[in-house]
């Protein structure tokens, strides 16, 4: 009697559910992802083996390769705080500041990073805030003794964080192509706030074994 051939089944497995998944976990990832902003400034930091994770309410001093230093804070409130803690503070000083008008302070909440001059603010608050944050013409905040904007900057954003109970940390951010002089300038004039505790933002570098 001859042997009958089993009939071979073609098997099919149902990848539906497989790419449903798929599909939501990159929608997922693509909702939650936090692009890095385009920098005015570049910033080449030097590298170090350090991990920790900077606050996000942060004032952070950024110094460049030619030795220019620039201010920029995470958060948009922040910001715009700031701005109005330096109106109050140095009006008088700065007369340009009171010109400003409620939308151009607001708009100062979309401004990332800041290296002009305090007189250039009404001209730079007029552009929008892709504009703002695209320009490369940034030259740099004076900090020299006869104009030391840079430190009126920092007694304004420490004095917004007192008006809400809490301490503004600070960061400076140094290019590792930049003159060491420079460096020190800033540290400086946070000694001379009577500010001793700092960040250095580094990248994170090869570990050692």
């Amino acid at each position: 009697m001859a042997k009958r051939r089993a009939i071979k089944k073609d098997v099919r497995v149902d990848m539906t559910a497989m790419t449903d998944v798929s599909f939501l976990l990159l929608t997922f990832f693509i909702l939650t992802a936090k692009f890095r902003p385009n920098e005015a400034v570049a910033i080449d930091t030097p590298a170090s083996r350090a991990e920790q994770k900077v606050p996000d309410d942060l004032f952070t001093i950024s110094v460049d390769k030619e030795g220019n230093a620039y201010f920029g804070m995470s958060v948009p409130r922040r910001r715009i705080a700031t701005l109005n803690s330096m109106i109050e503070r140095y009006g008088q000083k700065y007369p340009v500041l009171k010109t400003l008008t409620e939308d151009q302070i607001t708009k100062f909440g979309n401004v990332e990073t800041f290296g002009y001059k305090i007189n250039q603010l009404p001209s730079l608050l007029d552009l929008s805030p892709a504009e703002i944050n695209s320009d490369k013409g940034l030259t740099g905040i004076p900090r020299d003794t006869s104009d030391n904007q840079l430190g009126d900057w920092i007694n304004a954003a420490r004095a917004s964080g007192v008006n809400e109970g809490i301490d503004i940390p600070i960061a400076i951010k140094g290019d590792q192509n930049a003159n060491v002089d420079a460096v020190k300038d800033i540290i400086n004039i946070l000694k001379d706030r009577d500010i001793y505790r700092f960040n250095l933002i580094t990248t994170l570098g090869t570990k050692v074994n």
